[in-house]
């Protein structure tokens, strides 16, 4: 089956996805807009080449850029039906676009491409809290997504009810397919890094809903506890500088301020014993699932679709959201317990292989299932 990944946004997921169907004997082609590939890769080279050539993706797969003007310019359906006729052109049996929140672009190539079978997957189908567009609009976003494709797939089993009924969709075009492991930021690990077993992690773009700053306020607690105990922060956005502004002790933070390249993102995931996911609202997590490649334990809180990728004592800790005490006592518990933090490290790694098979296998299932409710339309 030749599968034609769209995605603009979350880069990984997509070369996830494409390395995944290939191992299982798919055809995967990328379509990528090269404004959010680029500082992925850390260059402004050829972003085909540059996969090809750090083995992030199979020789095979085909990948072609695009250069997306604002979503406002009218030079965006264009370049949405450029993409259109390159599927078409490639012989693809299906579509599937991976979809971020309020992310117009996608929902406006699902226009063009009704003549083939089109999944897309909704990454966070119900807006976060704190998000800075209203809530209508990538509700109405993905309402037209939702029309125009055949099948929706999303990653968490409690999102189906959910998606069905703010979307007013049929049970037959509502897919779980639990996320894979992000196993693509494993092949950037080509320079080995020490773990700290002192330094926890904090990743991903610094929104209100991230709850960044209860980590902030829960660094005193810690360090109380545990002297040597460092945060590593590598973020961006609007939020991270106003949590900066709460820091008591800024001898204990190391922070990245901007986008993390690939290979930085390996160090940082390498370097650290932990992975704290302080969210106060959630749907799945993509950084959650870097941390399990790279055999890391997470304190996440219970929120969303959370609690199904996390196995509370297992894999690692489940917390409160908005409770900086319970996270304090989580982190605490790990940095004093080198050998339960391995054990839930291992744990998490071997979880993660196991998801990986059975993703990939859904995601089949479920291309198998559009195809059927295409040609039956």
């Amino acid at each position: 089956m030749h599968v034609g990944i769209v995605v603009f946004n979350d880069v990984d997921y997509g070369l996830d996805l494409a390395n995944a169907l290939h191992e299982v004997g798919a055809e995967p082609s990328l379509y990528l807009s090269a404004r959010h590939v680029a500082p992925y890769l850390g260059t402004v080279a050829p972003a085909a080449e540059r996969l090809h050539e750090l083995q992030l993706i199979p020789a095979t797969c085909n990948v072609r850029t695009y250069e997306l003007p604002r979503t406002r310019d009218p030079r965006s359906v264009q370049a949405m039906w450029r993409i259109a006729c390159h599927l078409q052109r490639d012989r693809v049996d299906v579509v599937h676009i991976l979809a971020g929140p309020g992310e117009l672009w996608p929902a406006a190539l699902s226009l063009f491409v009704r003549r083939l079978p089109v999944v897309c997957t909704m990454i966070i189908p119900r807006p976060n809290v704190g998000e800075s567009l209203p809530g209508f609009v990538p509700v109405a976003v993905y309402q037209l997504l939702a029309w125009q494709s055949d099948l929706v797939v999303v990653n968490g089993a409690a999102q189906v009810a959910e998606v069905q009924d703010l979307y007013g969709l049929p049970a037959e075009r509502v897919a779980y397919v639990p996320l894979g492991p992000r196993t693509t930021a494993l092949k950037w690990a080509r320079v080995r890094f020490e773990e700290d077993p002192a330094t926890v992690l904090f990743f991903g773009a610094a929104r209100p809903h991230k709850g960044l700053q209860y980590l902030v306020q829960a660094q005193p607690l810690v360090t109380q506890r545990i002297p040597d105990a460092k945060f590593l922060i590598a973020s961006r956005g609007d939020d991270l500088k106003r949590c900066q502004e709460l820091i008591v002790d800024r001898g204990r933070f190391e922070i990245y301020d901007g986008f993390v390249p690939g290979d930085r993102a390996a160090e940082y995931f390498q370097r650290a014993c932990a992975v704290i996911l302080p969210y106060l609202s959630a749907s799945t997590s993509g950084i959650l699932m870097t941390a399990a490649v790279f055999g890391k334990p997470v304190v996440a809180t219970c929120v969303g679709c959370l609690p199904e990728y996390v196995q509370d004592g297992v894999t690692g800790q489940l917390v409160p959201p908005a409770d900086v005490e319970s996270l304090a006592g989580a982190i605490i518990k790990l940095l004093s317990d080198d050998t339960l933090r391995r054990q839930m490290g291992q744990q998490a790694y071997r979880y993660a292989q196991e998801q990986r098979l059975t993703a990939t296998h859904e995601t089949l299932r479920a291309y198998e299932r559009a195809v059927r409710l295409h040609n039956h339309a």
